[in-house]
């Protein structure tokens, strides 16, 4: 028998509220990025005349690489200000990841009492994400390593081998780290599900989970990054294609509902895939 309309509205409601609250966050973020660019940009006076900031996107680009040229100096201040936001809202972004997972996890739960988890377990949130960074790293350059002692091996076999072989230490080290991240959303997952459990031991019980299913995992994984490439790409093919010739607020507005669509396509895949592993660390208890 088919279930309730209410049942079905809030299996359908509760996904799209994390992805609003995750694309509310991340918006507000990137404008917060890029807020340092645009007023380097201002202070070049370069786009105070009638047309703004339509001259520097006109065929050929010369106005703006004449901005790089003239506004290197806050360009480059303006960069590092960027850069250093870009750091903290990383960190800032684990709380709306924490809340997502945990209105993924118990949907009935106030908001007040959400934010007050998520704000507890936001330092083992950031101890996961710095251990992941390590890991991540040690493995890309793992492989690096094993790509380069490959070359002198290679150096009597084919030139196509040389040339292919090396990068298979690369890819197996880039699924090497997707394994990871999906080893250490299920960490994150079970930090909401069980609030008193440390990181260490949220981690252990993550690579328990990886171990038993270590497929489900990657391939759970896999369909974010897949959804995420699409939409970028899909995007760039809808501007590439639609896009007016010339700069005009037809153009801006196009360029802004694409990257909205691409974004907001991105995050319902990664909201999915909090879901399983909220599974399959429930699972794994």
């Amino acid at each position: 028998m088919n279930d309730r309309p209410e049942n079905q509205f809030a299996r359908l409601a509760t996904p799209a509220a994390a992805g609003m609250l995750l694309w509310i966050s991340r918006t507000l973020l990137s404008v917060l990025i890029g807020y340092p660019i645009l007023l380097a940009i201002r202070a070049s006076s370069m786009t105070s005349g009638p047309d703004a900031d339509s001259v520097l996107f006109r065929p050929g680009s010369l106005l703006l690489l004449e901005l790089l040229r003239t506004g290197a100096p806050w360009l480059a201040a303006a960069a590092q200000v960027a850069l250093l936001l870009f750091g903290l809202s990383t960190i800032l972004e684990l709380v709306p990841l924490a809340l997502a997972l945990d209105l993924l996890w118990l949907p009935g739960r106030p908001l007040l009492e959400r934010l007050t988890r998520a704000l507890r377990i936001f330092p083992r949130f950031l101890a996961l994400g710095a251990i992941a960074l390590l890991v991540q790293a040690a493995l890309l350059l793992a492989a690096s390593l094993l790509g380069a002692a490959l070359k002198p091996l290679l150096s009597s076999a084919d030139e196509r081998l040389r040339s292919i072989l090396p990068l298979a230490p690369i890819a197996l080290g880039v699924i090497a780290c997707g394994w990871f991240g999906g080893a250490l959303d299920t960490a994150r997952a079970a930090l909401v599900q069980q609030g008193e459990l440390g990181a260490r031991a949220a981690l252990a019980h993550a690579l328990a989970c990886l171990r038993q299913r270590p497929f489900s995992v990657l391939f759970g994984l896999y369909p974010s990054v897949a959804g995420s490439a699409l939409g970028v790409l899909s995007a760039a093919w809808l501007l590439t294609r639609f896009a007016p010739p010339s700069p005009s607020n037809l153009a801006l507005a196009l360029s802004f509902g694409a990257h909205q669509l691409a974004t907001l396509f991105a995050i319902s895949w990664r909201v999915r895939w909090l879901g399983t592993a909220l599974e399959l660390s429930a699972e794994n208890d």
